[in-house]
């Protein structure tokens, strides 16, 4: 599999190798449509399919102790979209005209100048190389970057907010 690379602004070329890619049996639409209900329905319709993440043969044995059932985080590169230098750094959430310009950093557009994707999956089945998931929003032969667990101490938001505020309790107690 080929080198993904992408300009990174004031620091010269990120190249990164893909560990695997996304394969869907069925195939799914790759226009995406316009405004929020549509684009919401239309990546639900996405997540809602089993895909199968296959791994280059070098990889295979980082999916030692995978198991059905377990959630993983996927980086994958959506490699479909415009990206790197020619991004816009603003846009319309949803492609939808009646919605505010937004920074893309505040926005799920896979147009960004590092278009890079974030999915968690619901593992149903693991295989010699290969991970059959739902929850995945990428198109079939969408390159994967890497896998890492969720973790529930982590990467819950209930978590995060909980530690959040312990720590803004813990800045006033320093006052």
């Amino acid at each position: 599999m080929p080198t993904v690379g992408t300009s990174i602004r004031g620091l010269g070329e990120l190249c990164c190798k893909p560990i695997g890619r996304v394969v869907r049996d069925e195939p799914v639409p790759e226009q995406v449509p316009r405004g929020r209900e549509a684009v919401i329905a239309y990546g639900e319709e996405l997540m809602k399919r089993r895909a199968r993440i296959v791994l280059e043969k070098e990889y295979c044995e980082g999916l030692r102790g995978a198991r059905k059932g377990m959630l993983l985080w996927v980086i994958w590169v959506a490699d479909r979209a415009p990206g790197g230098e020619d991004a816009p750094i603003t846009v319309r959430p949803f492609m939808d005209e009646a919605l505010p310009v937004t920074g893309v950093f505040l926005t799920r557009s896979p147009a960004r100048p590092c278009p890079l994707g974030l999915s968690l999956v619901y593992v149903e089945d693991v295989e010699e190389c290969s991970l059959v998931v739902r929850g995945i929003d990428a198109y079939h032969n969408t390159p994967v970057l890497d896998i890492k667990v969720y973790s529930h101490g982590l990467d819950s938001p209930q978590e995060v907010m909980r530690r959040a505020r312990s720590g803004e309790e813990l800045a006033e107690t320093a006052r």
